[in-house]
């Protein structure tokens, strides 16, 4: 049980616990609060030995622990010193020692122990630091704000960390002449160690000051060297104005600023002044010393002419401690215009000859940077030397011009108001002139949204430069064509004039031999490429029963918006599965094959660049239940296989035909070829002459014509044939004796 001051029990019932608990006289002194830690020092300097005693607030509170022992136990922020270190001045007072203190902070206690537990008497805190440092004064500036405010600022090095609270006191003191002796009381200001600077206000600045510096914590004070001060040749002046600044009309490239200074400057010429000045489109400042022409006037010259500068500018006293004051407003102003001294960079596009022979040649140029343009260019003249000198004039950066078929050569300048630039020339080859080598191969590759680095390799024979030409390939508006020159022993170089992202451009390189031209290779790039803006419409060219042949435009340039890598054709049924086909990007139809005859299926196209994909719309198509032709090549074969069961039947007719025959007809036997025809009795023989006399006496003129004549009775039949015809005839002759 801990026993602390915020117990409340009675006095009687605190001194029964104490007793049974650590014995009567320790007892006694914690409920009469009778002790307390008397130290050598609270605040001691760091590794410094720390003393502490246990005395007795009274002779009442007076333990003799000699006679009474108590277990004491001392500890530093709860871990226990050792027990080498305790000591006693007498047999009432106990002490303890630590050779050298090592912390910033601690809390010594003093408790007792009694059956293990430890009842605190009494604590103290005790504090580390280090004495302050002589503080070193390093700059002092004077404020004259206005006639009636007028002070001293101050900064220094306070030195080493104290690690204790420290006041630093600033102390001015106006004197007589150069700090022989003091004028007045020294003001003084005080702050802690986080400021180190401090300002104090005075009471004339036209004087010499004496000033120091004065540190103080509880380990002891320091002060710093004295500094004899002339109040104005410290002074920080307020920043000086600029009212004008104009084009020198006396000197080229120089401008004049009207300035004015500020009211506690009397003399310009005792105080420096610099200027920083920059081209208003330049982002570096220049800073460089400044002379004065007067109060009011200054002169900054070696400018380029025609360019607009920013200039602000600032003064001090002549002297190393003085400090500079704050910059001046910014003021802008334009040098006055020079002479153009660069040539124009000039480039051509020749059309073919027409059928007079006449050729259109585009004439280019660039416009001039300001800083070469040195002013405002009025316009370019251009000049042709064949047949006879020609000049035009002309406001803008081309020129159209039709020339025969030869070789010419053409001068352009640009001129402004002060003069004219030297003049550029181009060779306008004859279109029958030999070739010159050209480009091997031209390479160019997307660096960044707006520009395309483009490499080549150089032709076989050295050239004098090279002219990367450029223009956007569009189908809604005509090649403008750009162009830059490249120094010849550059094989890179990256476009960046009118390069926008996901535009298609067409890259052509030229080498140059002695002005003129080679033979150009070409590329195509995109900047950046994106997804295609829509996918092409798909439509159906022919439809069998498992197939179907597709077919689509090529997108728009226009439209889509990189290379076109693929089409990818995407198909399903209701029921079925989705299917894909990926088809090269140079192709433009494809056939769909293995597909459910009589079968709806959908079908859409997407069309694919790097950076995405674009999906056209579904096209509905239906297969059909037979491929044209099935059903007369069905026909067909029933009617071939008919023609040969016919033709097989015919000639096994023919060729079984007496089978068949005997088996459909019989033969039925002929009496006229059967042996009784053949046969006659021999009476028949010797009468049937007689018969044929008799016949025409009894039969009718109109029988008589089909009696046989004599000549063909000599067959049986014959004879037999007509006998019947007597017999038919009712002619009837009895015949009794044939045999006679």
């Amino acid at each position: 049980m801990t026993m602390t001051a915020k117990i409340t029990f009675p006095e009687l019932e605190v001194c029964f616990l104490l007793v049974l608990l650590i014995g009567a006289d320790a007892a006694h002194m914690m409920s009469k609060n009778c002790s307390h830690i008397a130290l050598n020092s609270s605040v001691l300097q760091l590794g410094n030995p720390l003393r502490a005693t246990l005395l007795p607030r009274s002779e009442a509170c007076t333990v003799d622990y000699k006679d009474s022992p108590i277990d004491v136990v001392w500890q530093l922020d709860k871990d226990e010193i050792l027990r080498s270190r305790y000591g006693a001045l007498n047999d009432q007072v106990l002490a303890v020692t630590i050779p050298s203190f090592n912390q910033l902070k601690g809390n010594l206690t003093c408790s007792v122990l009694h059956n293990g537990s430890l009842q605190l008497l009494q604590w103290v805190e005790v504090r580390a630091g280090y004495p302050p440092m002589k503080p070193r004064l390093l700059l002092c500036k004077s404020y004259w704000t206005s006639f009636a405010i007028q002070s001293i600022v101050c900064n220094w090095d306070p030195g080493s960390e104290t690690h204790l609270e420290t006041n630093y006191t600033l102390h001015v003191s106006e004197t007589i002449g150069k700090c022989a002796a003091r004028y007045l009381t020294p003001k003084n200001c005080t702050t802690s160690r986080a400021n180190n600077s401090c300002m104090v206000l005075v009471s004339n600045l036209v004087s010499y000051h004496d000033i120091w510096v004065t540190a103080e914590n509880v380990l002891g004070t320091e002060m710093s060297n004295h500094k004899c001060l002339d109040g104005m040749l410290i002074v920080k002046f307020r920043a000086p104005r600029i009212i004008e600044v104009t084009p020198d009309a006396e000197q080229n490239g120089c401008l004049i600023g009207q300035w004015m200074m500020p009211f506690e400057m009397t003399d310009h010429s005792t105080v420096t002044f610099e200027i920083q000045y920059k081209a208003l489109d330049d982002e570096r400042w220049i800073q460089v010393p400044l002379t004065m022409i007067n109060s009011t006037v200054f002169r900054l010259c070696r400018l380029l002419p025609y360019t607009e500068y920013q200039m602000k500018i600032r003064c001090k006293q002549k002297t190393e401690t003085s400090p500079w004051s704050e910059w001046s407003n910014d003021k802008t102003g334009i040098t006055a215009e020079s002479v153009p001294t660069q040539k124009l960079q000039l480039w051509r596009s020749i059309e073919t000859p027409n059928p007079e022979g006449i050729r259109r040649v585009h004439l280019m140029w660039k416009p001039l940077k300001i800083t070469a343009a040195n002013g405002e260019i009025l316009g370019y003249r251009v000049w042709l030397h064949k047949p006879e000198l020609r000049v035009h004039n002309t406001s803008i950066s081309e020129r159209f011009i039709h020339l025969p078929d030869g070789n010419y050569r053409l001068q352009v300048s640009a001129y402004n108001s002060v003069g004219e630039s030297p003049k550029a020339d181009i060779v306008i080859p004859s279109s029958k002139q030999l070739g010159l080598p050209s480009m091997s191969h031209v390479l160019a590759f997307p660096n960044g949204n707006n520009s395309i680095l483009v490499q080549w390799e150089p032709p076989s024979v050295p050239t004098t430069g090279y002219v990367v030409e450029w223009c956007a390939v569009s189908e809604k508006i005509a090649c403008s064509i750009n162009w830059q020159n490249v120094a010849a022993n550059v094989t890179e170089v990256t476009i960046q004039d009118t390069i926008e992202p996901m535009q298609l451009y067409n890259i052509s390189v030229y080498p140059i031999f002695e002005d003129l031209p080679g033979f150009p290779s070409s590329t195509q790039a995109y900047s950046k490429e994106g997804a295609p803006r829509r996918s092409p419409e798909i439509r159906s060219k022919q439809i069998w029963k498992t197939k179907v042949h597709l077919e689509w435009k090529e997108l728009p340039i226009d439209d889509r918006k990189g290379f076109i890598r693929n089409y990818t054709i995407l198909y399903k049924n209701r029921n079925g599965k989705l299917k894909s086909v990926v088809i090269n990007s140079s192709e433009h139809n494809c056939i769909l094959t293995d597909l459910l005859p009589n079968t709806e299926y959908d079908v859409t196209i997407v069309a694919s660049t790097d950076a995405g994909s674009a999906t056209g719309y579904n096209l509905a198509i239906t297969t059909k239940m037979t491929d044209d032709g099935e059903v007369e090549l069905f026909l067909m074969c029933i009617f071939l296989f008919s023609l040969v069961l016919t033709l097989a039947l015919i000639a096994t007719c023919i060729y079984q035909r007496q089978r068949i025959k005997k088996h459909i007809w019989p033969n039925i036997p002929d009496p006229a070829n059967s042996t009784l025809a053949h046969w006659m009795p021999k009476a028949l023989w010797q009468v049937f002459p007689l018969i044929l006399r008799l016949c025409p006496l009894v039969l009718d003129s109109s029988a008589r014509g089909n009696i046989p004549s004599t000549s063909t009775l000599s067959k049986p039949f014959t004879i037999l044939k007509y006998i019947t015809f007597i017999h038919k005839s009712n002619f009837v002759i009895e015949v009794t004796n044939f045999n006679r």
